[in-house]
C-alpha cells in the first residue's frame, strides 16, 4: 500500500540536504548514488545533475548497487535499449525514474533491437515514469535462469509499439516478467499503473510463463500484483499470471485482445490465470476480445489452479465467453466466480454455440473439484440459439453450485449442463416468443417446473418471460426501473459522470493507488461513450495546497493521459464519490470506489451499447 507523505515539502528538503540535488525519492534511498541522464545534453558528462550522461551506452556500461538511482530527464528521448547492470538489496532497491517537469522521458529501441528494457538475473529494482517504445520481441523483458529474483516493481509506465516477426512464444509482447529456467523464479512483483498497447507479438502484461514445463509449486513465482493497468491491441492474451502463488489482478482493463488472424501457438483470452494458487482477479474490465480459434473470452480460471477467484468484474462485447473455469490434465480446485457482470458475450455465433456466456469444461483427464458461481448477472443476446450457461466439465460430485445468479436472454436456451453442477435460487428472464429451454444431463425441458420435477434442480429459482420488444428497456439505451423506464432519459446528450477523487503523492513521488484505480475505470468508460456525448468530469481534491501546486503532482496529472476526461483540481477535504447525472438530475450515486460493474451497468442502461468504432479520437495512443 502506498503511503502518503505527511509533508512532501519537508521530505523533499531532507533529500536535498542528503543528496545535494533536486529529487523526490524516499529517505530510505539516501545511502545510494544518483545518476542523471539527459539525452539532449551536448556532452557525455559524468552523471551529475550539472553534467548528465547523454546516451544509453554509458548507462548500460555502469555497475549499479544498492540504493542507486538513475534519473532520466522528462521531455527527452534516448534511442537504443536500456540494459542496466547490478542488483539492489532489501530496503535499498535500485531505482530508474524521471526528473524535471514534462512528459515522461522516452526510451526508443532501435528497429532491430529485441526489447527496450531488459533485466536478467537481477533483483530489487523499481522502474517508473518512463515511456518505452519499440522492440521486435518485447517492450519490457525481465528474466533469469537461477535463484529467486526478489522485488521487481514497475510503475507509471507506457509500453508500446513492439513490432517484430511471426509470434514464436507466449512470453513475447509488451511487458513480460518470465523465468527462462526451472531454477529461477520471482518473488514480490508489482506492475502498477502500466499502459501497454500495440504489438504483433503475443501478450500485453505477463508475470510467469516461460517454456519450462511444470515445476513444483514451491518453485512458482510468488506475491504478484498487477493493478491499475491497461492493455489493448495485442495479438494474444491481455493480462495473465502463470505459475504464481498469491497473486492479485486488480482494477485493470483489457480490450482488442486476441487479434491474431491465424491460430499459431494457442487461443487467447483477455485476463486470466493458469497454474496459480490463491490468486484473484477483481474490479477489472475486458471487452472486444477475439480469438482465431476458441476461447476469445474476458476472464478465465484455467487448469491447474487452486483457490482462484474472479470477483466483481465486467466482461462485455466479447467474441467468446464472459467467464470460464477449466480443468485439463490437472484438477482445478476451489474456484469462485462471484458478483460479475456479463453483457453481449458470444458475439461469434460459432463460439456462442460452443461456449455460451459462462463456460465450464474439462479435457485430457482434467477435472474440477469445488466451484461456486454466485450473484453474477448475465445479459445474453447471441446471434443464434445458444445457451447462456454451458457446462461440460468433469466435476467432483457435490462440490459445484450455480446459485443466486440472474440471467437475461433473448435466446430461448437458458442452460446446457451435465448433472455434475447443481442449480438453485437463480432468476431466468427470457425475452422472446415460444418456450424457454433447459438441458440438464441428457434431457431437454421446456419449463422450469419440468426441470424441477424430473431432476430436482433449481429449487427456489424463478422464471419470467417478456416480449422481445421489452429487451431495449432492460439493456438498450434508457435507465430501466421496475415496471418501466426513468423519466430522466435525455438520449445521447446530457449524460455526465461526476467524480470526486482525493489525491496524494506517495513516498516515491507517484499518485496514490485509490486515485489510479478510480481514474482508470472512468477513463475506460469515457473513451467508450465519448461519441454518444457522455461527459466525464473528475475533481481531484487535497487539503494540501503545496501538493496540488507541486512538480510531482503536475507530472502525475500529466502522466495520466486523461484526454477523454475533464479534470479540475480543488483545495478541499473530500470523500471519494461518483454520480451519474442526467440534465442536472442525479440518477444514481455511489460512495467510495465505483467499480466497472456498477458503472458499466448504469451506463449501459442509460446510453446503450458503446459506439466502439469511435473510441480513441482523444486518446494518447
Amino acid at each position: 500500500m502506498k503511503r502518503p507523505l505527511a509533508n512532501p515539502i519537508v521530505a523533499r528538503l531532507l533529500l536535498l540536504v542528503a543528496f545535494g540535488a533536486t529529487t523526490t525519492h524516499s529517505v530510505a534511498q539516501a545511502a545510494g548514488r544518483i545518476f542523471y541522464v539527459d539525452c539532449t545534453a551536448s556532452g557525455h558528462g559524468n552523471g551529475m545533475a550539472t553534467s548528465p550522461w547523454n546516451d544509453l551506452a554509458t548507462v548500460n556500461a555502469a555497475a549499479f548497487g544498492p540504493a542507486d538511482v538513475i534519473e532520466f530527464r522528462r521531455g527527452t528521448a534516448c534511442h537504443g535499449s536500456l540494459t542496466p547492470h547490478g542488483s539492489g538489496t532489501e530496503g535499498a532497491v535500485i531505482r530508474i525514474t524521471a526528473y524535471g517537469e514534462g512528459p515522461r522521458p522516452r526510451i526508443v529501441a532501435a528497429a532491430s533491437a529485441e526489447e527496450s528494457l531488459h533485466l536478467f538475473n537481477q533483483q530489487y529494482w523499481d522502474v517508473d515514469s518512463l515511456d518505452l517504445a519499440g522492440g521486435t520481441t518485447y517492450g519490457v523483458f525481465i528474466s533469469g535462469d537461477k535463484g529467486i529474483m526478489h522485488h521487481i516493481h514497475l510503475s507509471n509506465l507506457d509500453v508500446h509499439d513492439v513490432i517484430g516477426g511471426p509470434v514464436k512464444h507466449k512470453e513475447s509482447g509488451l511487458v513480460s516478467i518470465s523465468p527462462s529456467s526451472t531454477s529461477e523464479h520471482f518473488d514480490d512483483v508489482v506492475v502498477d499503473g502500466v499502459s501497454a498497447w500495440n504489438t504483433n507479438q503475443w501478450v500485453g502484461i505477463l508475470v510467469g510463463g516461460g517454456d519450462v514445463g511444470y515445476p513444483p509449486e514451491q518453485d512458482w513465482n510468488s506475491n504478484v500484483i498487477i493493478r491499475n493497468s491497461s492493455v489493448h491491441d495485442v495479438q494474444g492474451d491481455g493480462i495473465v499470471m502463470f505459475r504464481v502463488r498469491k497473486g492479485v489482478i486488480d482494477s485493470t482493463v483489457a480490450w482488442n485482445t486476441g487479434m491474431q488472424i491465424t491460430e499459431s501457438i494457442g487461443t487467447p483470452n483477455a485476463i486470466w490465470t493458469w497454474m496459480c494458487t490463491d490468486c484473484i482477479v477483481r474490479n477489472s474490465e475486458a471487452y472486444l476480445t477475439d480469438s482465431p480459434g476458441v476461447d476469445g473470452g474476458a476472464f478465465d480460471i484455467d487448469y491447474g489452479n487452486t483457490r482462484n477467484s474472479v470477483i466483481d468484474n465486467y466482461g462485455h462485447d466479447t467474441q467468446g465467453y464472459c467467464l470460464a473455469v477449466f480443468g485439463a490434465g490437472f484438477i482445478t480446485h476451489d474456484s469462485v466466480v462471484r458478483g460479475n457482470l456479463c453483457i453481449n458475450n458470444g458475439r461469434s455465433p460459432r463460439m456462442a454455440k460452443y461456449q455460451g456466456a459462462m463456460f465450464f469444461l474439462s479435457w485430457n483427464g482434467g477435472s474440477i473439484d469445488g466451484l461456486t458461481v454466485e450473484n453474477n448477472t448475465v445479459y445474453y443476446s447471441p446471434f443464434e440459439e445458444s445457451a447462456a450457461i454451458v457446462n461440460d466439465a468433469e466435476i467432483k460430485a457435490g462440490t459445484a453450485t450455480f446459485q443466486r445468479n440472474t440471467i437475461y436472454s433473448t435466446s430461448p436456451w437458458m442452460v446446457q449442463s451435465n448433472e455434475l453442477l447443481s442449480f438453485t435460487k437463480n432468476q431466468y428472464n427470457y425475452y422472446g416468443a415460444g418456450p424457454a429451454k433447459w438441458k440438464y444431463g441428457t434431457n431437454n425441458f421446456n419449463t422450469l417446473n419440468q426441470l424441477r420435477t424430473a431432476v430436482s434442480q433449481e429449487g427456489g429459482t424463478e422464471f419470467s418471460q417478456f416480449p422481445l420488444g421489452a429487451w431495449a428497456e432492460v439493456i438498450g439505451g434508457q435507465v430501466a426501473k421496475e415496471g418501466g423506464s426513468s423519466s430522466h432519459s435525455p438520449g445521447v446528450s446530457g449524460w455526465r459522470l461526476e467524480c470526486s477523487v482525493p489525491v496524494w503523492i506517495d513516498d516515491s513521488g507517484l499518485l496514490n493507488d485509490s486515485a489510479l484505480q478510480q481514474l482508470l475505470t472512468l477513463q475506460s468508460f469515457a473513451q467508450q461513450y465519448q461519441a454518444q456525448g457522455l461527459e466525464v468530469v473528475v475533481k481531484l481534491t487535497s487539503d494540501n495546497r503545496q501538493l496540488l501546486e507541486g512538480e510531482a503532482f503536475h507530472n502525475a496529472e500529466r502522466d495520466l493521459h486523461l484526454h477523454d476526461v475533464r479534470i479540475t483540481v480543488e483545495m478541499a477535504e473530500d470523500q471519494q464519490k461518483t454520480s451519474l447525472v442526467s440534465s442536472g438530475t442525479v440518477v444514481e450515486h455511489w460512495e467510495g470506489f465505483s467499480g466497472p460493474v456498477v458503472l458499466g451497468l448504469a451506463l449501459r442502461r442509460a446510453m446503450g451499447e458503446p459506439l466502439f468504432a469511435q473510441m480513441g479520437a482523444g486518446s494518447h495512443e
